[in-house]
């Protein structure tokens, strides 16, 4: 198992080397194409059982080639960025050995769900309670306009992305359902917390929150 967990660092830590490189040489095509190898590869981690926070890191990575790829005059010199990516292998690296997930059947627990209702043209926040500590967290809605959107669940002890709009599959409407980024098998540890919507160019609604007990 820690050999599937390495294999997918080592495959978007791969894409993220190739990407970058292309973006210092200018080469924006190669870039683009690099960025969607990021992005699948993304996407298998964040659909595994590694821990959030590798997923936090890997996002952290994308969101920033993502970046380069909208201004790339400003992207940093290749070293550091190989430096980078090199650091974070090995961090992935020594989380997988010394602080492994830890890996079992899927739940079997229906999910409940919340009906919000609530519409954001702008960032904003608001305060959900849940009936039960949530075991696995997601959202249900719907974004109008072209510009980005995240929301994540925030409490006292910790911030999790729990929705972004160039990570998760939309329908052509806009409109999404039980959608997850780091919270699709990791909750959270109070049933109370704060919904944080990041919002530009676009506006969203939260049509309900569907959590596991």
């Amino acid at each position: 198992m820690a050999d599937d967990k390495i294999e997918l660092i080592q495959k978007f830590v791969d894409a993220f080397h190739g990407t970058q490189s292309a973006l210092d040489n200018y080469d924006m095509d190669a870039a683009a194409n690099g960025y969607k190898n990021m992005l699948a590869a993304y996407n298998d981690i964040a659909a595994s059982r590694l821990e959030p926070l590798h997923k936090e890191l890997a996002y952290d990575q994308l969101v920033k080639v993502y970046q380069g790829l909208q201004k790339p005059k400003s992207s940093i010199h290749a070293t550091t960025h190989i430096i980078a990516a090199a650091v974070l292998l090995v961090l992935f690296s020594f989380l997988v050995f010394f602080r492994p997930s830890l890996v079992g059947l899927a739940t079997l627990d229906p999910h409940t769900v919340q009906d919000l209702n609530w519409a954001f043209v702008g960032s904003g926040t608001r305060g959900v309670h849940l009936d039960a500590v949530p075991q696995s967290l997601r959202i249900s809605g719907k974004v109008d306009g072209n510009g980005f959107v995240r929301a994540y669940a925030t409490t006292q002890n910790s911030r999790v992305l729990l929705f972004d709009n160039d990570m998760v599959r939309m329908n052509p409407d806009g409109t999404f359902n039980a959608a997850c980024v780091h919270t699709c098998d990791a909750g959270l540890d109070t049933a109370d917390f704060t919904l944080d919507v990041v919002v530009e160019n676009a506006a969203l609604t939260v049509y309900s929150i569907e959590y596991t007990k």
